[in-house]
């Protein structure tokens, strides 16, 4: 009898402390995030995409839209109209709804070509930019509205930017599927070219979104993590390479170049639900060499493009999505072993009812 008392004893204690270290999933399912600015990115291909290049050094794409002026006699004078520089379109629509609210903020690198700039004509350049939601006329912007219009010079070595923003948008919301695209109009009287696709040359669009949300970080001895969704796709290695995502500690960005081997690390972290659709978070972790650092007062900085585009940062406060007592244990199981706790649990359950049984 005393026998079968101790294994019962031991057979408690063991089931009551495999209990508390159960992960707690809901923490996991959590999401925080509001509307942030994404910058949607002219690309090769025409294509359209939040991503930005990390290397700086890549030459961005230069482009000649069609001569939109026509000489009068022996070039006495010029005419312009109106032409097309093209239509870019994110090809992949986003992977779960999201909500969508103004400023619209248009930009594009530009310059005079160097003919141009050798002729008597100034350029007096006007542009319109329409993005289109799904294919529904969702906000424009013209540098010629009836009397109040404006025109752009740039009769530079390097590429000037162009900026136009509206706070007119026509719909609020965009549902998984949903596809983006920008045209580009312009007029001048002399020849321009047009930059984008680089880190430098960001041509594109710029609206806020709830497209980008953070789940839970984790801190494992020197080792800090966190999980992102986000509803285009792009290659988050590109961030990582052009320093657009860091980590900062007692302010100061760590360099992710400077990492040890191996970090940041990107993986695939935690599955969220939207509206019945799973989506795979990605996972990046950092390595600290300062091993007495306070690492829960550490901030992200999380961005897509350069610091100093038209796209700020937005800043998050590890203390604000730390899962506390984070580390291996919550994502492979206890002692590193998946499903170690639930195999535990059960065994742990069978040897107390052979326990009474045999009592």
């Amino acid at each position: 009898m005393e026998k079968n008392n101790i294994f019962a004893i031991i057979a408690t204690i063991l089931l009551t402390s495999v209990i508390f270290f159960v992960p707690n999933s809901a923490a996991s399912e959590e999401l925080t995030g509001g509307m942030a600015p994404i910058h949607l990115n002219m690309k090769e291909a025409a294509n359209l995409s939040p991503e930005t290049w990390g290397d700086l050094t890549k030459e961005a794409t230069k482009d000649n839209p069609p001569r939109s002026w026509t000489s009068q006699l022996l070039d006495q004078g010029r005419t312009r109209e109106w032409k097309d520089v093209g239509t870019w379109t994110a090809s992949e629509g986003i992977n779960f709804d999201i909500s969508l609210s103004s400023p619209i903020k248009f930009n594009l690198w530009w310059r005079e070509t160097n003919q141009g700039q050798d002729d008597s004509y100034d350029a007096q350049v006007q542009y319109r930019f329409r993005l289109n939601i799904d294919g529904v006329d969702s906000a424009y912007y013209t540098d010629s509205n009836g009397d109040d219009f404006t025109e752009h010079e740039c009769a530079e070595t390097e590429p000037c930017q162009w900026l136009g923003e509206t706070n007119s948008l026509n719909v609020t919301s965009a549902t998984k599927g949903t596809t983006f695209e920008i045209k580009i109009e312009y007029r001048a009287y002399s020849d321009i070219e047009i930059y984008y696709d680089n880190s430098s040359f960001d041509s594109g669009v710029m609206l806020s979104s709830t497209g980008i949300k953070f789940g839970n970080s984790q801190i494992n001895g020197q080792e800090i993590n966190f999980n992102f969704v986000q509803s285009w796709n792009t290659d988050i290695r590109e961030a990582i390479i052009g320093n657009f995502l860091t980590l900062t500690l007692a302010g100061i960005d760590l360099i992710n170049s400077e990492q040890p081997n191996g970090y940041p690390k990107i993986e695939e972290g935690v599955t969220y639900e939207f509206n019945g659709t799973d989506i795979k978070s990605t996972k990046i972790t950092w390595y600290v060499d300062d091993e007495y650092a306070k690492l829960d007062q550490t901030v992200i900085s999380f961005s897509l493009a350069r610091v100093g585009s038209i796209t700020p940062q937005i800043q998050i406060n590890v203390a604000d999505i730390l899962i506390e007592g984070g580390g291996p244990a919550e994502d492979e199981g206890l002692l590193g072993l998946p499903g170690f706790e639930f195999i535990t649990v059960i065994s742990a359950l069978a040897f107390t009812t052979f326990i009474r049984r045999k009592v």
